[in-house]
C-alpha cells in the first residue's frame, strides 16, 4: 500500500513539474506581446495555473501524510513494546500469587498439624513408563536432603519418601509406586495399617491401606494420614482417601484402595521435610 502511495505521488509530482515549465514557457511566449493576444494567453494559462496550484497543494499534503503514517508507525511500535513488557509483568505477578497461595498453606500446615522445617523443590523428570511411579526434583545432599524424607506438595498432602540422592537433586518414590511403605493411620476410627503401592493400583494412581481385619471399622470417605511410631517422619501427613475396600485373598484381612490427596499427575513444587517435631 505503501509503495502504491508513494508511485501515484512521483506521479503527480512529475505532472506538477510538467505544468510549470508548460506555464513558463506560455508566459515567455506573450511576454511582449499585444494585450488580446495576452488575454487570450492569460485566459488558456489559467486553468494549468490552477491546477498546478491544487497538484502543489496535494503534494505538501501528501509528504505530510506520509509524515504521519511514520509517526504512527513509530507510536505502533512502542505500544507494541509497552505491551508486551506488561504481559511479562503480568505472568510474574501470578506466579508470584500463586507461590504466596502455596507458602500460605504450608504456614497453616506448619501451625496447625507439625513443626516442620520444608524444603522447596522443583520435579525436573518423571519416569515415562508404567512400572514405576518416581520422580526427580531439583535439591539434593547440598539443601540437606536425605533418603527417607518425606515429600509433600503445598497442602501438605504426601507425594513420596527421597528413595536417594545426589549434590544438588534427588530421587523420590511417589506414594503409588509398588516400593513404597509407610505406615498409616485412619482418621475417624483410628484404626492402623500399612500404606502400600503396587503394580496393579499403579496405572490407576491409587495406593492401598493394608492390614486390616473384618473387625477394624475403616470406612468409605475416610481419610488416611501418616503414622510414625519413631523419628524416621512426621506422623498426620494426610495420604489419600478411602475409595474402595477390598477383601483380601484368603478372606482374613481387607485392604482399604485410597485415592491420594497429592495430584500425582500433575506435580511441579514440592516440598522435602528436612526436619520436624511432633506436636503433641
Amino acid at each position: 500500500m505503501k509503495g502504491f502511495l508513494q508511485h501515484t505521488w512521483g506521479k503527480l509530482i512529475a505532472v506538477a513539474l510538467s505544468l510549470s515549465l508548460i506555464t513558463a514557457a506560455v508566459a515567455l511566449v506573450l511576454n511582449g506581446t499585444p494585450d488580446p493576444l495576452r488575454n487570450v494567453g492569460e485566459t488558456v494559462s489559467r486553468p494549468f495555473l490552477r491546477l498546478f496550484s491544487t497538484v502543489t497543494e496535494k503534494i505538501h499534503q501528501g509528504k505530510d501524510y506520509f509524515k504521519g503514517i511514520h509517526t504512527l508507525q513509530e507510536k505502533n511500535a512502542a505500544l507494541t513494546q509497552e505491551i508486551l513488557a506488561l504481559k511479562k509483568e503480568i505472568r510474574a505477578g501470578q506466579l508470584a500469587t500463586a507461590e504466596n497461595a502455596r507458602l500460605r498453606a504450608l504456614l497453616d500446615l506448619s501451625a496447625t498439624r507439625q513443626d516442620l522445617t520444608l524444603t522447596s523443590a522443583w520435579v525436573i523428570a518423571r519416569t515415562p513408563d508404567n512400572w514405576q511411579g518416581e520422580v526427580t526434583i531439583d535439591q539434593g545432599k547440598e539443601q540437606g536432603v536425605r533418603p527417607g524424607q518425606c515429600v509433600v506438595d503445598s497442602d501438605g498432602a504426601l507425594v513420596g519418601r527421597v528413595k536417594e540422592t545426589g549434590q544438588h537433586w534427588a530421587m523420590v518414590t511417589l506414594v503409588t509406586d509398588s516400593a513404597f511403605q509407610l505406615a498409616g493411620q485412619s482418621t475417624k476410627s483410628g484404626v492402623l495399617g500399612s500404606l502400600e503401592g503396587s503394580l496393579t493400583l499403579l496405572p490407576q494412581g491409587k495406593l492401598a491401606f493394608s492390614c486390616l481385619t473384618q473387625a477394624d471399622p475403616v470406612q468409605m470417605g475416610e481419610d488416611v494420614v501418616s503414622f510414625a511410631a519413631g523419628e524416621t517422619y512426621p506422623s498426620g501427613l494426610v495420604v489419600g482417601t478411602v475409595s474402595t475396600l477390598e477383601e483380601d485373598p484368603g478372606g482374613l484381612t481387607r485392604s482399604a484402595i485410597l485415592t491420594p490427596a497429592a495430584d500425582i499427575n500433575n506435580l511441579s513444587q514440592v516440598f522435602v521435610v528436612t526436619a520436624f517435631e511432633e506436636v503433641r
